[in-house]
């Protein structure tokens, strides 16, 4: 019932386009926002040394935020109930395994 669950959410989430993802500067951190209100857990997963797993927690939105101290730019992607998820976002690039994920800059944040 669950993989039903987390289909049904990256379906939702590929269909919401840009509108299911954002990331916003407040206060000198990164919040990563994402839409998800069936979601039974969310992580944002970002480029370190190693990958670092943020877990995100659940606003009475739906919404999932993940906040992170500001370091410059760097890739990322999300595993929505334990399967990865790329939202659409404006910048992209080829990591080193075959697979592609988001690349946050703050000149292009909210």
């Amino acid at each position: 019932m669950s993989r039903r669950i987390a289909l049904f959410a990256a379906v939702i989430l590929a269909l919401g386009g840009c509108s299911a993802h954002r990331a916003t500067v407040p206060r000198g951190e990164v919040e990563m926002l994402l839409a998800a209100p069936l979601a039974q857990s969310v992580v944002l997963v970002v480029s370190s040394d190693p990958f670092q797993e943020v877990p995100a927690r659940r606003e009475p939105s739906g919404t999932w935020k993940a906040t992170l101290s500001r370091n410059g730019e760097f890739s990322y992607f999300f595993l929505v109930d334990g399967a990865v998820f790329l939202p659409e976002c404006p910048l992209k690039e080829k990591d080193d395994f075959g697979s592609v994920n988001c690349v946050f800059s703050s000149s292009v944040a909210e």
